[in-house]
């Protein structure tokens, strides 16, 4: 389930409206699937053994995937100087009946477009939004809104 459900659907709407999804549908096949990316937090059960990694690296976020098709949040930490994956990142149940669990390839789709999304000075634009077809996918923050 997406994390912040109305503010996605706004912007799909938006998007919508100037045809920019119906024009990607056209040219990648039907939407099957959305993520969100959003700023998160380290879960406390991994804190502690962060910890070292992130004092050597004082400058690093935590960001969050949430997908419309899984009850499954993937987070995980970057360094933003240099950018790079602090750690392994993690799979949190959003619900007690998380359902499957999600695969390396979607946790591979999570990193790549979050690393995509950094700038060469370190910084995000955070939520990021991808509609997912079986082709290719969309993906923009809000201030790529076109």
């Amino acid at each position: 389930m997406l994390k912040d459900q109305r503010k996605f659907d706004e912007l799909g709407q938006k998007l919508f409206m100037k045809g920019v999804l119906q024009d990607f549908e056209q040219k990648h096949g039907p939407i099957k699937g959305r993520m969100m990316v959003t700023e998160g937090k380290i879960p406390p059960e991994m804190l502690t053994k962060l910890q070292p990694e992130l004092v050597k690296n004082p400058n690093w976020i935590v960001v969050e995937g949430s997908f419309d098709f899984s009850n499954y949040m993937i987070g995980m930490v970057i360094g933003l100087n240099p950018v790079q994956s602090l750690a392994n990142g993690w799979l949190i149940p959003q619900l007690n009946h998380s359902g499957v669990k999600l695969s390396q390839n979607w946790q591979e789709f999570f990193m790549e477009k979050v690393m995509d999304k950094i700038d060469d000075n370190g910084h995000i634009d955070l939520p990021i939004y991808s509609w997912i077809s079986d082709k290719s996918g969309l993906t923009l923050t809000d201030k790529e809104d076109k």
